[in-house]
């Protein structure tokens, strides 16, 4: 880089000791810059350290890779400016952690970095980000002035022993502020800056816990973890901990009571939950037993708040962590323990770059920081089960619920074709059975969650005459009708019109409505059961920052008896007072074009019956289906995890897909159909067939057009992961340019999850 001379460099390139700073910018994609360290700076540059830099005509913020005494760059360096002060915002562990998610990954290592420095914080580093508000209170010590009036006496009264906010004091007493710095002056009062913290548990009540008796199963388990977490510095690190536990089995007891081993030994804990609506009830859980020393991460929180909570886990303050995926880059010092509850999910994954899986990222964390990690499960991923079926993770087993003699619920599959028949072809939303059991929960005051995986109210939308499907104009997918605000949304690209009043193809004035969605479960059950407080949980009625807690809050205080919801509902949610779990259309999901069709749809069947029964009272599921004999479906319904893990297995290793195999995805988006196919064909061809992985053709995604982009995809598989990822970086560098000149965007998705 040309710019200004820090030093110059002796002849054989190599300057003195620690004077350059290797660094990574957001102002360019996958490349790192070296600058000078001044010697006024070289006790404040180090690896993790936030500095200012300037990159052509601008000074932005960069992070500090490395520190060494040789730069590869043949000219003179520009220096450093200037360094966030105090320790480093990012630990060793954690910067050798984003280098692994950008090799392994294919990510540029500044979007690795920018995930785990959140942007509030790193505004935060000139100014030190903190909310100040000025505090007045008495004159303390043998110093303080005696009142001369009875103004400056009642007010010293007012203020007693404590301290007040000065605005909030001078509005509810009529005090100026002019008269508090007068007395100030006069010694009679202090007025000072104070740093408050932007809480997000602040107003909630948290009634404290003690350990829970353990049974055996759970002993065990709790065993298996201490042991990893014990195991010895200068060791290998040690085996990740599978627990596979049934619903209600009392997994989250093991992890409170493996984190107070940690926190009394001097270490920390960080705790993953797959979605936002699980973090208060698992906040609650930990803040219970643990108190102040809790801290939340997840992307609701206001930017305050977010600051605020990353500030205490870096201080120390807060030493365990709960929240959804990006909390694993907490920067939590001495960690000792990494737990991944509900391993199995796939929100786990990021379907942005960089897509890393937080599962597996947690495990190659907790190497690096030589600690333990614990994925628990009750339906665990195949990948997790073969791992642990090879002996590479330890394997703990719950088979039993926890509290007293709960049992496992008693489960129902109803043939819908048999209900359709009924109704003389007619598919109803409930089956008689689900009708009379409803009614039989609330004729005992206990409660009941109906489960749909699919929001709104109709999922597509046909002219009966001529067959014309309203479709997005942006997607290749139905408009669905959402009935409460008289829309068709696509679920896609977020897109919304009104319905057409006649058929565009014939001008037909008859619209048929068709499928079922949540705000028609919900409707229909309003009007079956009249007297019952109905209410939806999804995406459509959770978009405000508290909304999933008020939902679950009024299910929780028995204000609402039947709550109808999609997969949010589906995970991990305790209500004592549930004992029937209905779940509607549960074969949906083995239509998507995806090897991972039937592992979802048991996993979703079995993870929705383990919300029934969990307290003192037996549950009961229901599971309507139009394919019962589905060995998905069957098995989820006996909550059978081996016998379906084992029919499973055998067909993905017949096919070659993971967990035999590594798969990854490479998407092309253009805006040109013909550009984008072009662009995917030209890709798999650069990277070739080969006997050591298999190279699926440029096809369309199953989702060819989305938010005005085509999309095609080449799928690429093979058990030997550096083989397939030096593929893929050798295709993408020989495609780059002509992608670039075609204006194709280009993503690879490694370890894919999601339907293709």
């Amino acid at each position: 880089m040309d710019g200004i001379t820090q030093r110059t460099p002796r002849p054989d390139g190599v300057f003195p000791r620690r004077t350059v700073a290797h660094v990574a910018t957001d102002a360019a994609i996958g490349r790192t810059f070296d600058y000078a360290i001044p010697p006024e700076l070289a006790a404040s540059v180090g690896p993790g350290s936030l500095v200012r830099v300037e990159f052509g005509r601008r000074q932005i913020d960069a992070l500090v890779l490395d520190v060494s005494d040789r730069s590869a760059h043949p000219g003179a360096l520009k220096p450093v400016l200037g360094a966030a002060a105090g320790k480093p915002w990012l630990s060793a562990a954690l910067i050798k952690l984003a280098r692994w998610m950008s090799s392994y990954y294919l990510a540029p290592i500044e979007l690795c970095l920018k995930i785990m420095l959140p942007p509030v914080v790193r505004d935060g580093t000139r100014e030190d980000g903190f909310k100040r508000r000025l505090v007045v209170r008495r004159a303390r010590g043998s110093a303080a002035a005696k009142p001369a009036t009875a103004r400056q006496r009642e007010i010293l009264e007012r203020l007693g022993d404590g301290e007040e906010n000065v605005a909030g004091f001078c509005k509810a007493w009529g005090v100026s502020p002019p008269t508090l710095r007068k007395m100030a002056a006069a010694g009679l009062a202090e007025i000072f800056e104070k740093v408050e913290r932007r809480d997000p548990l602040a107003g909630r009540r948290v009634l404290p816990s003690r350990p829970l008796p353990l049974t055996g199963e759970q002993a065990a388990a709790l065993a298996l973890v201490r042991a990893a977490c014990d195991a010895p510095a200068d060791g290998p690190p040690p085996r990740p901990v599978l627990i596979r536990g049934v619903t209600a089995s009392g997994k989250t007891e093991v992890y409170l009571q493996a984190i107070a081993g940690e926190l009394a030994a001097g270490r920390g804990a960080i705790v993953l939950v797959p979605e936002i609506a699980l973090t208060p009830q698992t906040i609650q859980r930990f803040a219970a037993r643990f108190g102040n020393t809790v801290a939340v991460l997840h992307s609701q929180l206001g930017a305050g708040e977010r600051h605020d909570e990353w500030a205490r886990i870096r201080s120390g303050e807060a030493r365990v962590v709960v929240g959804p995926r990006s909390a694993l880059f907490a920067p939590v010092e001495r960690l000792g323990l990494i737990v991944v509850d509900e391993e199995h999910e796939p929100s786990y994954k990021q379907d942005e770059t960089p897509r890393y899986n937080a599962r597996d990222t947690a495990v190659v964390r907790a190497r690096f920081e030589h600690c333990a990690v614990v994925l628990g499960s009750a339906t665990p991923s195949l990948e997790s089960w073969r791992n642990a079926q090879d002996g590479k993770y330890a394997l703990a087993t719950m088979t039993r619920r926890a509290v007293g003699e709960a049992q496992l619920p008693r489960t129902v599959v109803v043939d819908m074709r048999g209900e359709a028949a009924k109704a003389e072809g007619k598919l109803p939303v409930f089956s008689e059975t689900l009708v009379q059991a409803v009614r039989r929960r609330l004729e005992l005051g206990e409660q009941t969650m109906l489960f749909l995986n699919r929001r709104g109210y109709a999922p597509t939308v046909t002219c009966p005459s001529c067959g014309h499907r309203e479709e997005c104009s942006e997607c290749s997918v139905p408009m669905t009708w959402h009935r409460d605000d008289g829309v068709l949304r696509c679920h896609v690209c977020g897109a919304f019109r009104s319905p057409p009043r006649r058929c565009p193809a014939c001008g037909c004035p008859d619209y048929r409505y068709g499928g079922v969605g949540t705000q028609r479960v919900e409707a229909v059950a309003r009007r079956l059961f009249p007297g019952a407080s109905v209410e939806r949980m999804d995406l459509d009625v959770t978009t405000r920052k508290s909304s999933h807690e008020e939902i679950l809050d009024r299910f929780r205080a028995g204000k609402t008896d039947i709550l109808v919801g999609t997969q949010m509902i589906a995970k991990g949610l305790d209500f004592p007072n549930v004992t029937l779990a209905g779940i509607l259309n549960a074969d949906a999901g083995l239509a998507v074009p995806d090897f991972r069709a039937a592992e979802r749809t048991f996993q979703l069947v079995a993870q929705m019956a383990g919300r029934t029964g969990r307290g003192l009272r037996p549950g009961d599921v229901i599971v309507q289906t139009l394919s019962p004999d589905e060995p998905a479906i069957r098995l989820a319904a006996r909550e059978d995890y081996e016998a379906f893990a084992r029919g499973e297995l055998a067909e993905r290793l017949e096919l070659c897909y993971p967990p035999f195999a590594h798969l990854h995805c490479a998407t092309f988006r253009s805006g040109n159909r013909e550009a984008a196919a072009a662009a995917a064909a030209r890709f798999a061809a650069a990277v070739g067939r080969s006997e050591r992985y298999l190279l699926g053709d440029a096809a369309p995604a199953a989702v060819e057009k989305a938010k005005g982009l085509w999309r095609f995809q080449v799928v690429l598989r093979g058990p030997d992961p550096a083989a397939l990822l030096e593929r893929l970086r050798a295709a993408l560098a020989a495609t780059a340019a002509a992608a670039e000149r075609d204006r194709v965007s280009v993503s690879v998705d490694v370890d894919a999850v999601g339907a293709f």
